[in-house]
């Protein structure tokens, strides 16, 4: 179908969002992506998991083109989404089968009665895959249920068709499906002109804020932005113009704010190191605070890291430095658990004590409390020991948003960095150019 003027309404759904529990994170990004494909979004609610839920759908199903929802799709008794929609279908929730089998293998047994809610889908409607949580989105058509006398006639049109979307509400699912299957989807549906090219990057440890200002300094003419958030990363996608000029501006953004935190492509902050271990064939360990064993979380994800990561010793305690790492007890009297000197013995001792070609460590304060004029919270120091070269050490300060924050910020850091040194490159000539962490 063919629409000179598509109209879409987004309904956000979560009794958390509500209350202030938590924020939403999902109206700019589907307003600035359905506004790349030419859809106007003329309508936003945000409603608690209830029975509001059918009340809001049958206020938007014939008013605008395609009605998107997102949250309520859970395996609790409050996730009342699918059965709103499949009530404004006037249809019967169905059992599929493909999604059980695929939520057996997720969950590596059979379903419980309420994990089945979430394979229970509107008939007729099709399924969204969701690769990152237990909860398929899905979508198909609803028509509207209003009669034209009890309708505004200058909005509502009998039996006018809409095009129904729901996807899952935390961010990362919603995020991948919204760009590997609904874009898409949408775009066939409507007959849309397929998207101008478009380049990815990939940010890290930059602020969403700054990203934008830095974006709108060193803009290139015809080029437009959006941005999606990842965990450790921003995805900035530069739209628009040929190839070489979305390039041209990618590049000037790099030399801005430094290649190793904007780097082309879908990019995991610890992608480089890991390719670079593996074409070394070189093992590493980790000396980890204030982390907690985060980076070495991180470098775990992947199967087969045994190949290329030792392990690493979590040593949160003054007393456990000393005893496992033998940090000497004079270092962290004079100079204190977050500093240069400590970084360099924890970094230098576990590489001693695991014998492999480099090593890392992590030593900060994560906030909120803990911090001094001279060490505020945020303050993370971090060593760096191997063979082939000298030690180095480098201290960042973050913004301390969260203690959560200032953790993952500094895990994604100690990849970048190692990479970097690993290389031959000094951490501190790295850091002294990001402007922007």
């Amino acid at each position: 179908m063919t629409k000179s003027l598509i109209t879409a309404a987004v309904c956000i759904i979560g009794s958390e969002l509500i209350r202030g529990v938590i924020q939403d994170s999902h109206v700019k990004l589907l307003g600035a992506e359905f506004a790349a494909l030419g859809i106007d979004v003329k309508r936003v609610l945000i409603i608690p998991d209830n029975d509001e839920i059918e009340a809001a759908l049958d206020s938007m199903i014939g008013k605008y083109d395609i009605v998107l929802t997102t949250g309520g799709l859970g395996p609790t008794s409050d996730d009342m989404t699918r059965h709103a929609v499949a009530h404004a279908a006037g249809v019967k929730l169905v059992e599929n089968q493909e999604a059980r089998r695929d939520l057996s293998a997720r969950l590596q047994r059979e379903p419980g009665s309420s994990n089945l809610t979430q394979v229970m889908f509107p008939e007729g409607f099709s399924i969204i895959p969701n690769p990152l949580g237990t909860a398929p989105g899905f979508m198909g058509t609803c028509r509207s249920r209003m009669p034209q006398a009890a309708a505004d006639a200058s909005s509502f049109s009998e039996g006018k068709e809409s095009l129904v979307v729901s996807m899952p509400g935390p961010p990362a699912e919603m995020h991948e499906m919204l760009y590997r299957q609904v874009l898409p989807a949408v775009t066939r549906y409507f007959n849309l002109a397929e998207e101008t090219g478009r380049t990815e990057v990939s940010v890290f440890l930059v602020p969403e804020s700054r990203l934008e200002d830095i974006c709108s300094r060193f803009a290139v003419s015809g080029v437009t932005w959006g941005t999606r958030i990842q965990p450790l990363r921003i995805s900035l996608y530069l739209k628009g113009e040929s190839d070489e000029v979305r390039e041209h501006m990618a590049v000037r953004l790099q030399a801005h704010g430094g290649a190793e935190l904007f780097q082309i492509g879908d990019v995991h902050p610890i992608d480089p190191l890991v390719s670079l271990l593996k074409e070394r064939n070189l093992m590493i360990a980790g000396a980890e605070s204030c982390t907690g064993g985060y980076a070495s979380k991180l470098l775990t994800d992947r199967p087969g890291s045994s190949d290329y990561f030792w392990g690493s010793v979590i040593t949160y305690h003054n007393n456990a430095k000393e005893q496992l790492l033998r940090v000497s007890p004079a270092v962290l009297e004079r100079f204190g658990a977050v500093s240069k000197e400590a970084a360099l013995e924890m970094a230098e001792q576990v590489r001693n004590i695991s014998g492999v070609d480099a090593a890392f460590s992590i030593t900060g304060i994560a906030g909120p409390s803990g911090g001094t004029p001279d060490k505020p919270a945020g303050t993370v120091w971090f060593g760096f020991s191997s063979s082939e070269q000298a030690a180095a050490a480098v201290k960042i300060t973050f913004h301390a948003y969260s203690r959560d924050s200032v953790r993952r910020r500094a895990a994604a850091a100690v990849s970048i960095l190692l990479d970097t040194y690993i290389r031959g490159n000094q951490p501190l000539d790295i850091v002294n150019k990001w402007q922007y962490i």
